[in-house]
């Protein structure tokens, strides 16, 4: 995808065993969670996961995780089930409904960073509660470069938390209705949505919308990108996960944001051309590369 990558990060979030329904059909026991697709997104033994599966996790799932991260020492796995979740997307994948969530042992988990891993200079805090991920970067002994992911969930079980977890993170990043969410306003001025949101203390803020493509805005500059247009769309679970993933890369191979978030829109767009994590882990060179130009070359939206 890129040259090689010189600088560590810990990647963290939910690992979980999915089901995913949509206009393609039923898929079951499909590896899933932000921390997964966020890993995967990435090359190989680049990033730590961080994380906690159950006894139940199978060692298949187990060796792909372990071969794509630099070490396991922070992947927990405890007695009791894994995380599971399971979802239904209406067949032009504008919205999906969650048919069940079984917490498994994430609800009794704590993270526990391994000492090197306190240290790295990049810190990506996937889509888990927040109370979990404020724990985490309570354990950083360094300032990392921090990129943060949430969940409309979150934003309203946990708003406090998450909200006290905001203001220390570099880059926040969110979809279109969870920044309404966030914000209290209709999105009709997206401008004024966004400072609302800077004004809850991060430095940066991406806002999510699909394949209408991102935007970008700090306290100095705002801009816009397109999404890479894909023609058969399998299953966007994971979708956005892959996208900050994909941001991750860039910043550690030192890109400026836009150029970041072009390799985080062609990331993505891997992701959603297969169910699952499938469609990740078919990404060549050649192809990345030539997504990417078309990014470069169709500029901003």
């Amino acid at each position: 995808m890129t040259s090689n990558q010189s600088h560590k990060a810990v990647v963290f979030g939910s690992i979980s065993i999915d089901k995913i329904v949509n206009k393609h059909g039923i898929f079951t026991d499909i590896l899933g969670g932000s921390a997964a697709y966020a890993l995967l997104a990435n090359k190989k033994n680049t990033c730590e996961l961080v994380g906690v599966v159950g006894d139940d996790f199978q060692s298949k799932h187990f060796d792909l995780l372990s071969k794509h991260s630099k070490t396991t020492n922070s992947l927990t796995q405890l007695n009791g089930s894994t995380f599971c979740w399971g979802g239904k997307y209406k067949d032009d994948f504008s919205s999906r409904e969650t048919l069940y969530v079984d917490p498994g042992v994430s609800e009794s988990y704590l993270p526990d960073l391994s000492q090197h891993s306190k240290n790295c200079p990049f810190l990506l805090l996937g889509n888990t509660a927040p109370h979990l991920q404020i724990e985490l970067l309570n354990q950083m002994e360094t300032k990392p470069f921090i990129l943060l992911d949430t969940f409309k969930l979150y934003i309203d079980i946990a708003n406090k938390d998450l909200k006290d977890l905001v203001r220390r993170v570099d880059l926040f990043c969110i979809n279109f209705n969870e920044a309404r969410a966030l914000s209290g306003m209709d999105g009709a001025d997206l401008k004024k949505m966004s400072e609302a949101i800077l004004n809850l203390g991060p430095k940066s803020l991406i806002i999510k919308d699909g394949r209408n493509g991102s935007y970008f805005f700090n306290s100095s500059e705002s801009f816009s990108i397109k999404a890479f247009p894909v023609n058969n769309v399998v299953d966007t679970t994971g979708a956005g996960d892959a996208y900050i993933g994909g941001i991750l890369m860039g910043k550690m191979n030192g890109m400026n944001m836009i150029d970041s978030m072009r390799m985080g829109a062609v990331t993505a767009s891997f992701c959603i051309e297969g169910v699952g994590i499938e469609g990740l882990l078919k990404i060549n060179d050649t192809e990345f590369q030539e997504r990417l130009a078309w990014m470069n070359a169709n500029h901003t939206s």
